[in-house]
């Protein structure tokens, strides 16, 4: 790997963005660059991320270096929390990009992907409009989507439903070994989470036995990441991508993997749940953050059957067979 700054210029070269955002990214990194050679002494030009760290013995001798980590890239955004929302997103998905870029070429961690920093905990998000939530029937059809077009069913259709059915930031199941399983008590257990506290995530029943049908035919270990591609740890991109991928595929309107955990919430407030109830599963430490999930255009469609949505429930049913 050449030093940081050289890194910066080849990906800004090979990117395919429009030229101004172009600029806008290789900003952003251009600005983490100078926080590392602030914190690590060493001139813009000597910094290499995989020279972060150096050990030395008892006596002060060099031993050796060690990469950048997540700590030290939660730490940088934790000094500039005076910025605006809008500049702290758009240095999160700068940084994003350019792991992405780093882990395709060196096999280096997509630290972003491993941070507990949120910044919804610290500034309020700005308003949008349109900030589109799916519906129980977008849910379905993309649903159905996803059986009809996966490539690979078993993963995507847990990975998927997991988000549906728990409300877990996308992350989280991203980031689940097998070993954060139990299955005697059927939960997830997330020893550090995004409000820097373990959390529990309460399996639906029934997943308990499909989880494990899928390690057994999976031929998972313990260490192995839950949702994988050929045993390597999948990137929030890429699990994005398939989402865009079914939408498209649906015909229906594109979001976010985050959008899911909204919808959670909606449904669960639309079936007369408790919003402080909800906060708890969000794993919320503030319940306007849960108030702010919530679609306030709630339209309630009860006994109205759709045939579509019998469909996807049948296959449900034939798939956790």
């Amino acid at each position: 790997m050449k030093s940081f700054k050289e890194e910066i210029y080849i990906f800004y070269l090979g990117s395919r963005y429009s030229e101004n955002y172009k600029r806008t990214l290789k900003k952003r990194l251009e600005q983490f660059l100078e926080y590392l050679a602030r914190v690590t002494e060493t001139p813009n030009e000597e910094v290499h991320l995989n020279q972060i760290y150096e050990t030395v013995s008892p006596s002060g001798k060099f031993l050796f270096y060690s990469r950048l980590d997540v700590k030290l890239l939660e730490q940088y955004f934790l000094e500039n929390l005076y910025k605006s929302y809008n500049w702290l997103q758009g240095s999160r998905t700068a940084l994003q990009n350019f792991f992405l870029y780093l882990y395709r070429k060196y096999d280096f961690p997509i630290l972003t992907d491993q941070m507990t920093f949120d910044i919804d905990d610290y500034k309020q998000k700005p308003i949008k409009k349109d900030n589109y939530i799916p519906t129980r029937h977008d849910i379905l059809k993309f649903v159905q989507s996803l059986i009809n077009h996966s490539t690979n069913l078993s993963r995507d259709a847990l990975y998927f439903l997991l988000l549906i059915s728990t409300g877990s930031r996308p992350s989280e199941i991203i980031n689940t070994k097998v070993k954060d399983i139990d299955f005697q008590n059927e939960f997830i257990y997330l020893e550090r989470t995004k409000n820097k506290s373990s959390h529990f995530i309460p399996l639906r029943t029934g997943y308990n036995q499909m989880i494990q049908r899928y390690i057994y035919k999976s031929k998972l270990k313990g260490e192995d990441y839950l949702i994988n591609h050929n045993g390597k740890h999948m990137s929030r991109k890429e699990l994005q991508d398939l989402l865009t991928y079914f939408l498209d595929k649906a015909n229906l309107p594109h979001f976010t993997l985050h959008s899911f955990r909204r919808s959670f919430a909606t449904i669960m407030a639309d079936s007369g749940v408790a919003i402080v109830i909800i906060q708890q599963i969000l794993n919320h430490k503030k319940i306007h953050s849960t108030s702010h999930y919530i679609d306030p255009n709630i339209i309630r469609n009860e006994r109205v059957e759709i045939k579509v949505n019998k469909d996807v429930y049948k296959n449900i049913r034939l798939y956790k067979k």
